[in-house]
């Protein structure tokens, strides 16, 4: 899939029928615009399939594929606005997302390439590294994920307070404990998931994903598959409120995953879609975000170790997903650390 411009970017936005990105950012951009040219995106996208034209003359309408959709990227400064109004409408689960994600591309060839690139740089200094020098890149991982995740969860420790944590036992002085525990139980499941790369590697159950959250649970929050419905701060999203809807949608996710054939694509599902189940009472962005890495560890691909993230990108990057079924966004963040792993890593 390849959107050659801004604009067809922007024509995409607007045919989705995001109304208040639109008349923020969309009809700017249109005000602007050589008709002409607009026409010419607006066919070349017909042309690419990411864009379906019904009807003639003046009665053609537009729709979007799903394929175009995932792959919309929009700009933050356009989702800031969009989600602070707080007249949206409600959003439900959709079920046949999951079904479109699975016959769907989720990267690019150039997004593959560029992937791959950036674990083939990655990998290659794994294996010219000394194995002392493995163990310290681990460490510092687990510790920069550690505290990155736990940040996006409001957690105060500093990355500087979690080192000492993980690595001397010293809790931070004013913190909770339960601030300190999830710090902890980051660590623990990272481990876990470090010393049972089988089953990540492999075929994931529904069972794997349970037991990594009961890691990241453990202490602070209850665990086990949601038994009623639950809101999301800052959303209208609304997820299912049925038990057995959320377990078949979750096995269902784990068979779509296993049916991926690219390490990437079942990071990406891991990393978003179990955030749009929500199969947990509480604790499901974090859980989904170490079983990326889970996943990532065990085929010998790089972290997405999030330091370099603004946890505010990210936020808005999953919540594009649930209201908007927009998935560009969270791509770029995984792209972007993809990056900075080859960079910063393992030298």
């Amino acid at each position: 899939m390849n959107i050659t411009s801004r604009q067809q970017q922007i024509i995409i936005a607007f045919i989705t029928g995001t109304n208040s990105l639109s008349s923020l950012l969309v009809l700017p951009a249109f005000a602007d615009a050589n008709e002409r040219t607009l026409q010419r995106d607006i066919s070349e996208l017909v042309d690419k399939h990411l864009v379906k034209r019904h009807g003639e003359a003046r009665a053609i309408t537009y729709t979007v594929g799903s394929e175009a959709r995932f792959n919309l990227s929009l700009p933050k400064e356009g989702l800031e606005v969009y989600f602070a109004d707080e007249n949206r409408a409600n959003v439900n689960y959709d079920f046949n997302r999951l079904d479109a994600l699975e016959s769907t591309s989720l990267f690019s060839d150039l997004e593959q390439k560029e992937l791959a690139s950036y674990n083939k740089t990655f990998y290659e200094k794994l294996k010219t590294a000394p194995r002392d020098i493995i163990r310290r890149e681990r460490e510092r991982i687990t510790i920069e994920l550690s505290w990155k995740s736990s940040q996006i969860e409001g957690n105060t420790y500093t990355l500087l307070e979690t080192e000492s944590l993980i690595k001397d036992g010293i809790p931070a002085a004013g913190k909770s404990k339960d601030e300190t525990l999830m710090v902890l139980n980051h660590k623990k499941a990272l481990d876990f998931s470090e010393e049972n790369r089988e089953l990540f590697s492999s075929e994931l159950t529904i069972q794997t994903v349970i037991d990594l959250h009961k890691i990241l649970a453990d202490g602070i929050i209850d665990f086990g598959l949601r038994e009623r419905s639950v809101g999301i701060t800052g959303s209208t999203y609304r997820p299912l409120d049925n038990k057995f809807q959320v377990e078949e949608e979750l096995k269902k996710l784990c068979n779509v995953i296993n049916s991926k054939q690219d390490v990437f694509s079942k990071a990406l599902l891991a990393f978003t879609y179990l955030c749009y189940i929500q199969p947990f009472n509480d604790g499901n962005k974090r859980t989904a975000r170490i079983l990326a890495n889970a996943i990532l560890y065990a085929n010998d691909s790089f972290p997405l170790s999030l330091r370099a993230v603004d946890v505010n990108t990210y936020k808005l990057a999953i919540l594009a997903f649930y209201e908007l079924g927009t998935l560009g966004n969270a791509k770029k963040v995984f792209i972007d650390q993809a990056k900075f792993a080859a960079e910063n890593y393992a030298i």
